[in-house]
């Protein structure tokens, strides 16, 4: 006989999910811990999910949204490593580090099939959770992802004004924003190589503005297509595609789920998001290649 399920055992099902999501088998026993959960930190990640919603969807969006926040730390940290083996005339280990990234980037992108189920119906329910627990949410309050577009060369102050609450990350961003980008560290190398870059100083944290001379060496790269700095250009295409890759899947999943409601600093998410797939890293690479030939 099917046994008869109350309305509190649903309700305390629901309420239990929260923090029993995925730790149904409790904490580690004092001392017995593997070597492999000693290494990877098992016990803690699965105590990271703390629920604000009953939506079933609730879970998968919480898990990719941290495991998303791991991959822009992971990418950030090889572009400064590319940044460093630049500056040390190294392109052999620039173009496996670089490689690295664009595989971090395009695995980034496949996320978004984890949640190319989500609706409206079940999205609302968290973001009506985020806002009763944690007040407005944003994902432009990611300052990890905000580092990663910082090294990307994609830079505006404005980007800073989703830290004001925070003024330790803002001001850590602050700094970012100054820094060099990573195409700015190509660009110095390729001027190092003997290539006519301008080499005028100019604030880092003002957006970059695209250069004739720099289109006419990226051509010059590109008519013979061989050598180490052709390789530099397709490592480089590569990054700058699989970001973009990974924007256009953020996009489509808004469309998905909320549509062109308010969102990004009050303004209609597909509206706000839209123009930012113009937004290509290492502008005048792609520039160049109208001019081949």
């Amino acid at each position: 006989m099917i046994r008869e399920i109350r309305d509190e055992e649903l309700v305390m099902g629901a309420v239990g999910r929260k923090h029993a999501m995925l730790n149904e088998l409790g904490p580690d026993a004092p001392g017995e811990r593997t070597p492999y959960a000693a290494y990877v930190r098992n016990e803690e990640l699965h105590t990271l999910q703390d629920l604000v919603s009953d939506s079933p969807a609730e879970p998968a969006f919480l898990v990719n949204a941290q495991v998303m926040e791991l991959y822009f730390g992971l990418v950030v940290h090889e572009l400064r490593t590319a940044q460093v083996e630049l500056r040390a005339d190294d392109l052999t280990r620039t173009l496996a580090t670089l490689r690295r990234a664009a595989a971090h980037l395009r695995a980034l992108s496949g996320m978004w099939d984890s949640l190319a189920w989500l609706t409206p119906a079940d999205l609302l329910p968290v973001l009506r959770g985020l806002a009763e627990r944690h007040g407005k949410d944003s994902a432009l309050q990611s300052w990890m992802y905000r580092r990663l577009v910082f090294l990307l060369g994609l830079k505006t102050r404005d980007d800073l004004t989703p830290f004001d609450a925070t003024p330790t990350r803002q001001h850590q961003l602050r700094a970012a924003l100054s820094e060099p980008s990573l195409y700015d560290d190509v660009l110095a190398y390729l001027a190092r190589r003997g290539h006519p870059v301008p080499d005028e100083q100019r604030d880092f944290a003002e957006p970059y503005v695209p250069d004739a001379a720099v289109v006419e060496v990226w051509r010059e790269v590109y008519e013979k297509p061989r050598g180490d700095l052709f390789a530099l250009g397709e490592a480089l295409a590569d990054v700058a595609e699989q970001f973009t890759n990974w924007k256009y899947r953020h996009l489509m999943s808004v469309r998905r789920t909320f549509g062109d409601r308010a969102a990004y600093h009050g303004e209609p998410g597909v509206t706000w998001l839209s123009p930012t797939l113009d937004e290509l890293p290492f502008p005048e690479f792609w520039t160049a290649r109208a001019a081949v030939g």
